[in-house]
């Protein structure tokens, strides 16, 4: 009996040997695992870290491919305009704002009218949208570039034999309209003030060089600018339609989000993905950029804006976009504000702007009966 004590004792000591050199095993095993992991992690850190905006490319394969394996209705691609330029890039552009004055502040007076469920301005008036896209370069002109277009799209609708083709000069907003701030961005309504007071000659007069330290002088002396007679603030689904059925394409503005830089074509739908854009100062404003609307439709089910942009022929379709209409942008559901848009009368001999309702925007002090409601999603005077 005490022999058979001895032996299992000596058993039970071994076990416990064994039991301790295996735990101690796995133990160094799991330890060297957790720091060969960060060992790993951290060499991958070194060789590719994080991206930052000035590291990271507008045209960025890795997001287009993953626009293109998840957007169920655009799609995504590289464009010329923005090669070489990072995301740090375009959040140097300026924002853009609306100045909330008083006398840019009159509603349209829209006609009560019904419109067609399809719309696009370039099939209604062929003749007025011949002119190529622009390129706006390294200079937040997207205020001056919409307003100069829409002006003259509404001088050729209001009389296509006479200005058919009319292209007016954005490079005057520039470089002559210092209630704004050139490159540095501006207010959409307000371009419509310099539009009434001074009007704008031709491009072929002052032709666009994206630089707002061209003097205003360098226009040329031989013609008469164009002048706007009155213009007014558009708010709501409706009344926009109404308006650009009516007398032609107005001036929107849209949230700049890094998805929206690579849409190739489709019906656009910011990504869940998508990072918003804002400027580079300290109060982190969201980048507003302003676009001409010239129509609207269905495809996929879905509603759409038609809008012009102004990164050359080689984003979008040919510099067209297609935007989801009727969307809340807060739910990622559209980047378009239909809270505010700007129209426009052009001192055309061929429009009765004084007899639809619409007041001379030279009026003194803009007091009205009735104000625009403006959203607070509207960027306000302190964004710039």
């Amino acid at each position: 009996m005490a022999d058979l004590k001895k032996v299992r004792a000596a058993a039970l000591k071994k076990s416990g040997k064994s039991g301790n050199k295996s735990s101690n095993l796995k133990y160094a095993i799991w330890i060297g695992g957790a720091v060969g992991s960060i060992i790993v992690a951290i060499v991958i850190l070194l060789l590719n870290p994080d991206k930052g905006p000035f590291q990271t490319p507008v045209n960025d394969q890795g997001l287009i491919s993953h626009v293109n394996r998840n957007a169920k209705t655009w799609m995504a691609g590289a464009s010329s305009f923005f090669d070489g330029w990072t995301v740090g890039d375009v959040r140097t552009w300026q924002g853009l704002a609306v100045s909330q004055r008083k006398d840019t502040m009159q509603p349209c007076q829209v006609p009560d009218i019904i419109v067609p469920e399809q719309f696009d301005a370039r099939t209604m008036w062929p003749q007025c949208f011949n002119s190529p896209i622009y390129t706006m370069g390294n200079c937040t002109a997207s205020w001056a570039i919409a307003s100069a277009s829409v002006l003259s799209n509404r001088f050729c609708v209001s009389d296509p034999a006479q200005y058919a083709d009319l292209m007016l000069s954005p490079q005057e907003l520039l470089s002559c309209d210092h209630i704004n701030q050139g490159c540095g961005g501006g207010y959409i309504d307000t371009a419509w003030l310099y539009m009434a007071r001074e009007g704008l000659v031709s491009e072929l007069c002052f032709p666009y060089q994206s630089d707002d330290a061209v003097s205003c002088k360098s226009k040329c002396t031989t013609e008469k600018p164009l002048k706007a007679a009155s213009s007014c603030a558009l708010q709501g689904e409706e009344a926009i339609k109404r308006e650009i059925f009516a007398n032609g394409p107005v001036v929107g503005m849209l949230f700049l989000v890094d998805d929206f830089l690579v849409y190739k074509g489709g019906l656009y739908q910011e990504m869940s993905t998508a990072k918003h854009l804002t400027g580079h100062d300290m109060r982190r404003n969201r980048l507003v950029h302003a676009v001409k609307v010239l129509g609207w439709g269905t495809q996929s089910g879905k509603n759409y804006w038609l809008i012009e942009n102004s990164w050359g022929e080689d984003w979008g379709e040919n510099g067209f976009a297609k935007i989801i209409r009727g969307g809340n942008h807060e739910k990622r559901e559209s980047v378009i504000l239909e809270t505010f848009m700007m129209a426009g009368t052009p001192a055309s001999a061929k429009v009765s702007y004084f007899d639809d309702g619409v007041e001379d925007i030279s009026k003194e002090d803009g007091e009205y009966d009735e104000d625009i409601d403006l959203d607070e999603d509207i960027p306000g005077e302190e964004e710039n």
